[in-house]
């Protein structure tokens, strides 16, 4: 789909906020048309009794990463809807690493978008990645 201006470009510009994105500490870095970046470096107070990521944080720094994957192919007045994800985890991170999460859409029909979100350390080793099925919706007034 193909439009002036995406929800992707509103929330790089900053006319959209995400509140899950500030509270959690999830940063927008950059984007392209086909994929987009967001930074975590993760806090203490985000990780288990082993010192290492909750995988809950995991989760919900991929469901970002998706929903901003589809924003990209999103006007700014539709918002992606999760309805499913999918996440494998293959390694631990701890408090203080900077994570990237890079998404892209595998397929972006008119009535849902398959996503997909890679999570890696500083080193580009992936640490998790995700899958997920967004549903274009509008923005309640």
């Amino acid at each position: 789909m193909e439009q002036d201006r995406t929800r992707a470009d509103a929330i790089a510009e900053g006319s959209i906020q995400i509140p899950v994105n500030d509270a959690m500490g999830f940063v927008y870095d950059s984007k392209t048309a086909e994929e987009i970046v967001f930074t975590y470096e993760i806090r203490p107070e985000h990780c288990n009794s082993a010192g290492g990521i909750h995988g809950g944080t995991l989760a919900a720094f991929a469901d970002s990463v998706l929903g901003g994957a589809a924003a990209l192919h999103l006007p700014p007045e539709r918002y992606p809807a999760l309805a499913e994800m999918k996440i494998s985890i293959f390694r631990p991170a701890s408090a203080g690493m900077k994570l990237t999460g890079t998404g892209r859409i595998l397929k972006a029909g008119r009535r849902v978008l398959f996503a997909e979100a890679e999570i890696t350390d500083p080193d580009g080793t992936l640490i998790a990645k995700a899958s997920g099925t967004e549903i274009p919706a509008d923005v309640p007034s």
